[in-house]
């Protein structure tokens, strides 16, 4: 018998030809002597680890394998089965295939960032996104909703927000990529004169908790204090889950030094500290920031809270530990607490010199994270003082793999040595240069949706020189 793999839903868009990157088509030939019962279809991939296994009837010779990674090249094997379960075999064919790359296009028009559709009027850095289901009812209800920071000339650092205007559908392009803004008087922003924790307000990430936690919308944010030190901290709304207001007092916006402080309306919960606090200390860090929370938005749009939650985070350079200036630690939920993981040496887990990473849930216990990798400066205009973040990147982690089978350990993700570069193209086809891929930043991955079908990525983008702005790409070959 023979094998043969092909890649499914090849296009070309400018000058780059790809198919999907998860799905492979694998096709076979009958034996030449013997009626099978059935067929067996494995996929492994290089370090042996089954990806996919498929029982197929005897009176098919084709089948589809589906969620498999980007990428990665599958040693593919058709089995002849004497029994239905394939518990034996009479003959076997392999062959190799490979998935395609994640291939993003940029919305909008032409080949520059001033031809870019601008997702909210505003945007300008610090990009989130929560998607919201029917149930949420109310204003949310299937809407996509922004935690984002607007420019405000000459005015405070604000983590506001901004919503879709129709319930998302995948038909409907303005349903998940066009908000209305709430002009900086929703969220949060810097205090006039700060607090010990909160002086000015920078990234959030809106996680909406299930009905049995509040069915509420817990904001978490960085922050820096008055003494120069940032922290991740969390406070929920108070609008259940609006998610707009999170100020127990008259005023939406949380915004003046007594909304901080202690009996203040915005009173907030230190999630990850730093070297000597007093609540929730992370020894050896003395900054900590840009996290994203893992929980698993495919189950559920909410979080249950569930004990083994994961959170990534910035940290710099730690003498003995990473002598790269980004770095990003790995946080478990305990059940009531953010636990950051240490190796055996004292050191923070960590993936080194990586920056703004964004993991995203793929089913069950696997994810993919997203990041920058600030060390390749390739690209980088000379004299910005914008944030380069080079190369786009991508990991995956199968909870499975290691410990627990039910969470995803730090362990459970691949060397970064294993991550698969992605493809951005402008909206006219023409793939993206060094600088204009490096200058992608803030970036938060959605499925709008609720399926895996539609991926959109929400970021913002400059060209070196220009004030950032909020865009959107999506992905072309799910």
């Amino acid at each position: 018998m023979s094998v043969a793999v092909a890649k499914v839903n090849m296009q070309t868009v400018g000058s780059t030809t790809f198919g999907s990157s998860t799905r492979l088509q694998v096709t076979w030939s009958a034996p030449a002597s013997g009626t099978p019962a059935a067929y067996l279809v494995v996929a492994d991939d290089a370090s042996g680890a089954r990806a996919a296994s498929v029982n197929v009837s005897a009176a098919t010779t084709n089948t589809t394998l589906s969620e498999l990674r980007a990428a990665t090249t599958y040693a593919v094997t058709v089995s002849a089965c004497e029994d239905a379960a394939c518990t034996r075999t009479q003959a076997a064919a392999a062959v190799s295939g490979s998935t395609s790359g994640e291939v993003w296009q940029l919305q909008g028009s032409g080949r520059t960032t001033a031809g870019l559709s601008r997702i909210v009027s505003d945007a300008n850095a610090r990009i989130s996104a929560t998607r919201f289901g029917a149930d949420a009812g109310g204003a949310t209800a299937s809407r996509i909703q922004l935690y984002y920071g607007p420019a405000i000339p000459g005015g405070a650092q604000v983590l506001s927000t901004a919503i879709t205007g129709a319930a998302t559908s995948a038909t409907q392009a303005a349903s998940y990529l066009s908000f209305t803004s709430s002009g900086g008087a929703t969220g949060l922003a810097s205090p006039a004169t700060g607090t010990p924790l909160i002086k000015q307000v920078a990234t959030g990430q809106g996680v909406p908790l299930a009905a049995a936690l509040g069915g509420k919308v817990r904001l978490f944010f960085e922050a820096q204090g008055n003494d120069g030190k940032t922290r991740i901290f969390s406070i929920d709304s108070v609008d259940g889950w609006v998610g707009q207001d999170f100020n127990s007092g008259s005023a939406r916006l949380c915004s003046t030094t007594a909304d901080y402080s202690s009996g203040g309306g915005c009173a907030v919960s230190v999630a990850i500290g730093v070297a000597g606090d007093t609540v929730n200390p992370t020894a050896r860090l003395d900054n900590v920031r840009q996290h994203k929370v893992g929980f698993p938005t495919q189950s559920d749009w909410r979080w249950d809270g569930a004990a083994g939650t994961f959170m990534v985070f910035t940290f710099d350079r730690v003498s003995g530990c990473s002598d790269e200036p980004m770095n990003h630690g790995y946080a478990v939920w305990d059940g009531s607490t953010w636990q950051v993981q240490f190796d055996a040496a004292g050191c923070p887990k960590a993936f080194k010199g990586v920056q703004a990473a964004f993991p995203m849930h793929l089913g069950g216990v696997r994810y993919k994270m997203y990041y920058g990798t600030p060390g390749v400066t390739t690209g980088r205009v000379p004299g910005s003082n914008l944030p380069f973040l080079g190369p786009k990147r991508m990991i995956y982690a199968d909870g499975a793999k290691t410990g627990s089978a039910t969470r995803v350990d730090h362990e459970d993700w691949e060397a970064l040595s294993a991550a698969r570069d992605l493809t951005f193209l402008w909206p006219d086809g023409t793939v993206l240069d060094d600088t204009a891929e490096g200058y992608i930043d803030d970036f938060h991955f959605l499925a709008p949706t609720g399926t895996l079908d539609l991926q959109v990525m929400y970021l913002a983008i400059t060209n070196g020189t220009e004030i950032p702005l909020g865009a959107a790409a999506v992905l072309l070959n799910p």
